[in-house]
């Protein structure tokens, strides 16, 4: 193991704090050894349903939502959902999880990507809204790809 800087050390526990009090105060099911971008938006108003494997991280600026009014029942019920990511995941910058998604293990999402529908494990996905364009991925306990997997070919439509 190599040794840390004092730079690096003060960050890992910072970092350890920040996932100490989204576990504590917010009630966030959050695994261990998860990198969560301070700037990342973790769903305010019903952070008990989102749920993030180990070995995950969450890159700056992505929103995890784990509620939805616009669907809500019509005598104006809120409708809770839970947000399932998997272990061993990277969710790019920018990107949007929507609510009830569930990504499996080993899953990559592209920076931008809008996650409308669940993603099966050992996948990259990416794009508005999100799809699989990569399978077979292999991702390791520090969130480096290993295996890059097999590129999916989608049939394009002339429009």
């Amino acid at each position: 193991m190599e040794k840390r800087s004092f730079r690096q050390r003060v960050s890992k526990a910072i970092s350890n704090l920040y996932l100490t009090y989204l576990r504590k105060v917010k009630k966030i099911d959050v695994g261990e050894e998860c990198n969560i971008s301070w700037r990342a938006t973790l769903d305010r108003a019903n952070p008990k349903g989102v749920h993030i494997g180990h070995h995950t991280r969450v890159m700056l600026e992505a929103l995890i939502i784990a509620h939805d009014y616009s669907r809500a029942a019509a005598d104006g019920r809120k409708m809770w959902l839970h947000t399932r990511i998997g272990h061993h995941c990277v969710i790019g910058g920018r990107t949007i999880i929507l609510p009830g998604v569930t990504l499996g293990d080993h899953v990559f999402v592209g920076a931008g990507s809008v996650v409308t529908k669940d993603v099966p494990s050992h996948s990259m996905v990416a794009g508005n809204p999100a799809r699989v364009i990569r399978t077979g991925i292999e991702i390791s306990d520090r969130t480096q790809i290993l295996d890059f997997g097999t590129l999916v070919n989608h049939e394009t439509k002339d429009v």
